[in-house]
């Protein structure tokens, strides 16, 4: 076990800011004027409540240089007290002091601060559009510390009246609009912004740049922007159309207008994460915003309707409700978002047909690392926003979709309409933990076992493995279902026990739920299927709607194979048959060979964009592990199959789109293409990631050191686009993994000061590329990496990392040998039945 060689260091100890003090407004004022100089000033005026005699006023700040300090009671004429102040580093606090006790009641604290204009994609850093420099700010997790003193916790939420000065050529945006606009110095203008709501600090934002931007008003008067680099403006058509029909879905479905007078979304040129909610003023990466009508992809439209829908979904959870504390992220990001973001897109764009893809996007991605002995709870404890990078992952954003998505279909959609708006409305402008939420959705559903159902999903980790036997009584069925943790690896937990909703579909209602079953955290249980006759096939888990594997009797699966090829089974169903049995057999509960028979027996004709996307992400797996084979021809037999199998939906699809197809069949066309190793002829290329990838696809080693070289060349691409390009490379072959496997060891300081110790993309890093590998050479490589390169953050990432390469070698030596006969015997057979 390699995982238990490395030594876990402990984080440093909590230390939350106290409640004694409590701030209720911010007048802030931000000097940008030498923003070519990278440096800022601050005047700040933060208005509190004492709750007990104290001397000393404790709040965040972290690269910032208080240089004046005053307090003054609440009749605002008494004399004005100085303060000095001191910063512990560790906590990114500033330590306060005062000469004399400051009394219980109302005050106002006046502080005079300066700063630097950082590179690092949060806090208040620079951008760059061209050769044209701009600012931003992303304050999420807790970064507003980084720009202004602050008390930088969710819980702590006051109103903001900020001002900014700047200079007149540049664009400068906040969360509110413009209240008054002034000429200041040297060519500068002094914008004064409406006071927001309360709120909490890490929403607080402001933009400068040269931008352009359009607009339009929703069916509520709200006043919609979307800002983008100069000249691109058309490219937010579809965005700004997309967000002017679903913010009034979300008024109506919740019950509660918009609380703001108007709603800006800005491509922003350098951004780090997909998207930023921060209200009224939300920021993108320029990739999640625009469209390009003549040449983006659909794709595209898809993935900007989600993250748009997604974003305008946290004006209202998060925003304007808040956890009380960063353990109820997953509350924040996924129990709602995530979820409701397909919600939105479905009805402003059916033909998108986006709950089915919801399976395979979201449902699947979150299975797989869930199912490692080195997942998490989606409820976990924070001590503090450092450690919120590590859950901002499949777990959080899909399992904590999918939970809602359960429940959504358990208590029905009415009742989980009308406990949701009764949630937002009793807790509007407060924050919140996860039990309020559940508390008002079993009102509404009249279901006061509901928290005890979900705490099974989200208080611990993994899902269950549900194992199944039938019986059939002459016009009754007997079966029985025993559960047990799904572990990915094959090995046994019988610890840990879940309560599962279970709807039953059948050859005869292949597309409702004909028996609901409920299995009440028992290890295994026996259910009597009435009225269903011998020749009845059964599913469970109808519409993929429960967090679970099935491990079928060969029978009860061969049964099923039929309903696959005709398609009565919906698409989502198709999907998760083959996903099992994927799954049970990468965990050597099944052999290889069923799934690669079941393929070629069930889903040689299939046409859904959804479950084709989950068989090629399983196929393109398994392919990536025989870059290891022992046997030589492994790998060579595996593509004749793969070829072989997805020659019919080529042929189908054909090179060029046919008028009036739907808009999944384009996406499935350009996958199948790109399997089938003819994409980088399309010119649909324009787009600088998909350039990337392109790069990232030569076999040619000298072509592949020339794609590394150029990817890690700071002027032509973009920090944030250094990953997703270097990924491709490492994923493309057995070469291109060793290649990036060796820069990253030689150059991981180098990656650590670009990003930061704390940030997201270094666990990308790590799991992306040596989780590739497939021996135990290689584990013992990254053990060692990490032995040199010691950091907390990565610690869950490593051990989930030496995980995945054993599970990756075990494939291997359970299966190769059986998977190379397999393949020898079909394509001897082939070729005998051509002649």
């Amino acid at each position: 076990n390699f995982t238990r060689s490395i030594t876990k260091v402990s984080n440093a100890p909590i230390h939350r800011l106290s409640t004694n003090i409590i701030p209720s407004h911010y007048r802030l004022y931000i000097d940008a004027s030498q923003l070519e100089e990278l440096i800022f000033q601050g005047t700040l005026d933060i208005d509190i409540q004492i709750k007990e005699i104290t001397d000393e006023i404790i709040l965040n700040s972290v690269n910032l240089n208080i240089t004046q300090i005053g307090f003054q009671d609440n009749n605002f004429t008494s004399i004005i007290l100085n303060g000095s102040v001191k910063f512990n580093q560790e906590y990114e606090q500033a330590i306060i002091k005062f000469h004399q006790p400051l009394n219980p009641g109302n005050g106002r604290l006046y502080l005079s601060f300066n700063g630097k204009i950082n590179d690092r994609l949060n806090g208040f850093y620079r951008t760059q559009s061209g050769d044209s420099l701009g600012a931003c700010t992303q304050f999420e997790p807790g970064y507003a510390r980084q720009a202004f003193p602050c008390f930088d916790e969710p819980s702590f939420k006051a109103n903001f009246t900020i001002t900014i000065r700047s200079h007149k050529n540049l664009t400068t945006l906040s969360n509110m609009p413009v209240k008054s606009k002034s000429n200041g110095e040297n060519d500068t203008y002094v914008y004064e912004f409406e006071t927001t709501p309360i709120m909490s600090t890490y929403l607080v934002a402001y933009v400068i740049g040269y931008y352009d931007y359009i607009e339009t008003r929703d069916i509520n008067n709200v006043l919609i922007r979307v800002y983008t680099s100069i000249g691109k403006q058309n490219q937010g058509s579809f965005a700004l159309k997309t967000a002017a029909k679903i913010l009034p879905f979300y008024a109506d479905y919740f019950g509660i207008k918009y609380p703001l007078s108007k709603l800006d979304m800005v491509a922003v040129s350098d951004f780090g994460s997909g998207a930023m909610e921060n209200w009224g003023l939300v920021t993108y990466r320029e990739t999640y915003l625009l469209v390009n009508g003549h040449t983006s992809p659909q794709k595209t439209k898809q993935d900007v309707s989600l993250v748009v829908a997604h974003e305008l979904a946290h004006q209202w959870f998060g925003n304007l409700v808040t956890m009380q504390w960063w353990n109820d992220l997953w509350l924040n990001e996924d129990n709602f978002a995530s979820w409701i973001e397909f919600l939105a897109v479905d009805y402003v764009y059916p033909e998108f047909d986006i709950w089915t893809q919801f399976v395979s996007d979201t449902l699947a991605t979150c299975m797989v690392p869930d199912a490692l002995h080195n997942s998490h709870p989606i409820e976990m404890s924070i001590e503090k926003p450092t450690e919120i990078d590590e859950i901002f992952d499949e777990i959080t954003y899909g399992k904590g979709s999918s939970v809602i998505r359960l429940i959504h279909a358990y208590i029905g959609s009415e009742a989980f309409r009308r406990g949701l708006s009764n949630y937002l409305a009793e807790y509007s402008y407060k924050n919140t933990i996860t039990d309020n939420l559940w508390s008002h959705l079993s009102r509404a559903s009249n279901n006061s076992h509901l928290s005890s159902i979900l705490s099974t999903w989200t208080k611990q980790m993994g899902y269950p493995l549900l194992t199944v036997k039938e019986k059939q009584k002459g016009n009754e069925r007997l079966i029985t279902i025993e559960q047990m943790r799904f572990l990915a690896d094959g090995t046994k937990d019988d610890r840990l026990r879940w309560k599962i909703p279970i709807d039953i579909c059948t050859k005869s209602s292949p597309n409702e739920s004909v028996y609901q079953l409920y299995l009440n955290g028992e290890k295994k249980q026996e259910f009597l299927l009435e009225k269903i006759s011998s020749t009845d096939w059964i599913k469970l888990n109808l519409f993929s709607v429960g967090i679970y594997r099935v491990d079928y009797p060969q029978s009860m699966l061969e049964a099923l194979t039929p309903g696959i090829n005709d398609q009565t089974l919906s698409p989502q169903d198709r999907f998760n048959i083959q996903a099992d049995v994927f799954a049970l057999a990468r965990a050597g509960r099944r052999g290889y060979v069923d799934y690669l028979k079941l393929l070629r027996q069930a889903y040689k004709h299939e046409e859904n964009l959804t479950v084709w996307k989950s068989i090629l992400r399983q196929l393109s797996d398994l392919g990536s592990i025989f870059e290891y084979a022992y046997l030589n021809n492994t790998k060579l037999l595996y593509q004749s199959y793969v070829c072989d199998l997805l020659l019919n939906i080529y042929n189908k699809l054909t090179w060029d789109s046919l008028p009036n197809e739907s808009s999944q069949a384009i996406i499935l066309r350009s996958i199948i293409l790109l399997n089938m190793g003819l994409y980088l002829k399309s010119d649909a290329q324009e787009e600088r990631l998909i350039l990337l990838n392109a790069l990232s696809h030569f076999d040619d080693e000298s072509l592949q050191y020339q794609a590394l070289d150029f990817l890690w060349n700071a002027t032509q691409v973009r920090k944030q686009d250094h990953l997703n390009a270097f990924s491709a490379l490492a994923a493309h072959n057995r070469r291109g993994s060793e290649i990036c496997w060796k820069y990253m060891r030689e150059n991981w300081e180098k990656i650590v000061q670009l990003y930061g110790e704390h940030d997201s993309h270094l666990i990308h890093y790590i799991e992306h590329i040596p989780g590739l590998f497939a021996s135990v050479e290689r584990s013992e490589e990254v053990r060692k990496f990490y032995i040199a390169h010691p950091n907390p953050f990565l610690d869950r990432s490593i051990k989930k990392v030496l995980e995945q390469i054993n599970i990756r070698r075990l494939v291997l030596e359970r299966h190769e040998q059986s998977i190379n006969q397999f393949l020898s015997v079909t394509l001897i057979n082939e070729r005998f039945s051509r002649v």
